[in-house]
C-alpha cells in the first residue's frame, strides 16, 4: 500500500512532465494522461491505465475486472471474493495519474496508474469467509493495469510488505476485454502452475501463489549482484504481453506458452530463437534471500504442443523426453538445470520444471530437440523449409568417397575426413 508522503512525491514528478487531464472526459472512468509509449503499441480500443471492476451502475461492462475467485489445491471451489467499494468513489469523477518509474536502463516511464486524491485505495477485495491472509486479514489487493508491455495483474496481502496471500489457494481472475482478448500474446508469472484461457471477450488467468522475494527498491537485480531481498511473501504478478516475443508468427495464442518463475523481475528478453532453436528467457532476482540465504530458482513453462510441432518439428509427447534447459551467467559459466517434463495429451500441453540454478541474472535457454533421426528441420514462418544436401569426405584406411546427403553421413567402417 502506498503511504501518504510516497503519493504526494509520485505526483509531484507527474506534474513536472504532464497535465492531469483525463485521456476522454465522456469515458465512465477517465483514463489518465495519454502515455508517451501509447502509440508505439499499436492498440486503439483498449483502456490504458488502472482497470476496475465491471459494474452496470458505473457503466463500465468492457476493459474491466468480471470477478475473482479461488479455489483449494484439489480443485474444489473456496467462493468468490467480493469488492469493496471505497467511499464516496464515483468513477466518472475521478482523475488519473501516472506514477513515473526507471527501466533498468534508467529510462522514466509511465509504469502504473493511480487515482487523484483518493485516499482509499480502489483495489481492495474481501476473501470468503473463514479464508485469511498470513496475518489474519482478509482484504487484499488486486490491482490491474495497463502497461507499455503488457496487462498486468498484481495481487497482494492487505499490507504487502507483512502479510502473504493465503496458502494452498489458487486465484483465479476473470477479465472482460472485447480489444484485449484478441491481443495476449505469451505471459509471464511468478505463479506456480501458471493457466490462461480466452472465450469470446472473457480473459480467465489462474495461478496458485508462491514465496516471490522482492527486491529492495533501487535495486539493479537485473545485473550480476550480491543483493539482499526486502521480502519474501506469497503474491501474485501476471504480465499478459501484447506483441509477439519476437516469434514474428501472426498466429501466436495467448495460451502458446506461459511461464511462472520467481526470477520475473527481469523478463527483457522471451522469444523463440529459430537459429539455435531454443526458447530464450532472461531472468532475475536478488541472489540472497532477506535472511542472507541463496534464493533458489525455478522455472514452469507450459507449451502448447503444436509449438513443439512448429518449431521442433517433433511430436510433442517425444519432445517432452529430451526437455533440457541451459543456463548462462553473466560470468560466462554455464550449467545444465534440472529439468522434468510432462506431455498432457488430453490438454496437448508440455509442462516444463526446471531448478537447480541461483541469481543474480542468468539466461534459460529451452529446447526439447530429440535424435537427429526423430526431428525434422524446423519450419520459417509457416512454410516447410526443405534441408540442404552437402557433401564430405570419408575415410577408411587408405580408401576414400565423398558421400552427398542432408546431412550426409560416412558409410559403416567410414569416418569423416
Amino acid at each position: 500500500m502506498k503511504t501518504r508522503s510516497a503519493l504526494r512525491i509520485a505526483i509531484a514528478l507527474l506534474l513536472t512532465v504532464t497535465t492531469l487531464t483525463p485521456a476522454s472526459a465522456a469515458d465512465p472512468f477517465p483514463m489518465p494522461p495519454e502515455p508517451k509509449w501509447w502509440k508505439q503499441t499499436g492498440l486503439t480500443d483498449i483502456r490504458y491505465g488502472q482497470w476496475i471492476p465491471c459494474r452496470d451502475e458505473w457503466q463500465i461492462t468492457n476493459d474491466c475486472i468480471a470477478g475473482i475467485n479461488i479455489y483449494k489445491s484439489d480443485g474444489t471451489d473456496a467462493g468468490a471474493l467480493t469488492y469493496q467499494v471505497p467511499k464516496d468513489f464515483k468513477p466518472s469523477e475521478s482523475v488519473q495519474y501516472w506514477l513515473i518509474t526507471n527501466t533498468p536502463q534508467g529510462e522514466p516511464v509511465e509504469n502504473s496508474a493511480y487515482v487523484k486524491d483518493q485516499m482509499v485505495p480502489i483495489s481492495h477485495w474481501k476473501l470468503p469467509t473463514g479464508i485469511t491472509n498470513s496475518d489474519g486479514t482478509d482484504l487484499i489487493h488486486s490491482y490491474v493495469h495497463l502497461m507499455s508491455a503488457s496487462l498486468q495483474i498484481n495481487t497482494t496481502g492487505y499490507n504487502q510488505d507483512l502479510s502473504s496471500l493465503p496458502e494452498g489457494y489458487y486465484f483465479e481472475f476473470k477479465l472482460k476485454s472485447s480489444g484485449f482478448a484478441k491481443k495476449i500474446k505469451w505471459v509471464l508469472s511468478n505463479v506456480r502452475d501458471p493457466e490462461v484461457s480466452v472465450a469470446g471477450d472473457i480473459i480467465t488467468v489462474k495461478g496458485l501463489p508462491e514465496n516471490s522475494p522482492s527486491a529492495q527498491l533501487g535495486d539493479q537485480v537485473c545485473d550480476q549482484n550480491l543483493l539482499r531481498a526486502k521480502t519474501t511473501k506469497r503474491n501474485i504478478a501476471v504480465n499478459m504481453i501484447y506483441y509477439d516475443a519476437g516469434n514474428k508468427t501472426g498466429e501466436t495464442r495467448p495460451d502458446d506458452v506461459i511461464l511462472g518463475t520467481n526470477g520475473w523481475w527481469c523478463l527483457s528478453d522471451f522469444r523463440f530463437d529459430r537459429v539455435n532453436q531454443q526458447i530464450v528467457v532472461k531472468v532475475g532476482n536478488a541472489h540472497f534471500d532477506e535472511y542472507g540465504n541463496e534464493i533458489q530458482g525455478w522455472m514452469e513453462l507450459k507449451i502448447k504442443g503444436n509449438r513443439a510441432r512448429d518449431w521442433w518439428g517433433i511430436d510433442p509427447a517425444i519432445a517432452a523426453g529430451y526437455a533440457k534447459v541451459e543456463i548462462s551467467y553473466q560470468d560466462g559459466t554455464t550449467k545444465i538445470a534440472t529439468v522434468s517434463a510432462k506431455y498432457d495429451s488430453k490438454n496437448d500441453w508440455i509442462n516444463l520444471r526446471a531448478y537447480g540454478f541461483t541469481y543474480s541474472s542468468p539466461q534459460l535457454a529451452i529446447s526439447f530437440k530429440g535424435p537427429e533421426q526423430a526431428v525434422k528441420q524446423p519450419v520459417q514462418a509457416t512454410k516447410t523449409v526443405a534441408p540442404k544436401k552437402s557433401t564430405i569426405t570419408c575415410v577408411k584406411g587408405k580408401t576414400s568417397k565423398k558421400v552427398t546427403g542432408a546431412p550426409p553421413k560416412c558409410p559403416t567402417g567410414f569416418k569423416k575426413k
